[in-house]
């Protein structure tokens, strides 16, 4: 089960929270992608502006040098869209990557509940970029995260 795994997903999905129970499962190391961001990403999504393909291109490239470090990993990243699942894809394989579906509504209350420079008004675009193809796993994200992460170990549910 070791290997180069990627919790995917829009923001308040849980991606961080699942990642971590997941490495901690599988005793690998734990990034996330929200680190990686440089300064320009994170204040133009803190004023509520979405990151374009061009912004998010050298925080890809930056993901993708890590992987390439390390053999067994748990990255929590959105990977919305296939063609940054592709990029990454480009630097290390194999990745899995697991999208984690939380309903609209549970996702709404997570983000006005939390601190985070990403601001809850950005939903929107991002369920509008997310694309589910044949290249991930898709999990139900809702429930205890012992049994997301069961989920995510089954290969789905």
């Amino acid at each position: 089960m070791k290997g180069r795994w990627v919790i995917a997903g829009v923001s308040g999905c849980g991606k961080t929270t699942v990642g971590r129970a997941l490495a901690e499962r599988l005793g690998v190391p734990f990034l996330d992608a929200d680190d990686f961001h440089p300064p320009g990403n994170i204040a133009k999504m803190s004023s509520g502006k979405p990151l374009e393909d061009a912004d998010r291109m050298p925080w890809l490239d930056a993901l993708g040098a890590e992987l390439t470090r390390r053999e067994s990993v748990v990255l929590a990243c959105s990977a919305l869209k296939r063609a940054y699942r592709d990029r990454l894809r480009g630097f290390a394989q194999p990745l899995r990557f697991v999208v984690l579906e939380v309903p609209c509504e549970e996702l709404q209350e997570r983000l006005r509940t939390r601190t985070h420079f990403m601001p809850p008004e950005l939903l929107d675009s991002q369920l509008a970029d997310l694309e589910i193809g044949d290249d991930v796993l898709v999990v139900n994200g809702l429930g205890p995260v012992t049994e997301v992460v069961r989920r995510v170990e089954r290969g789905g549910g």
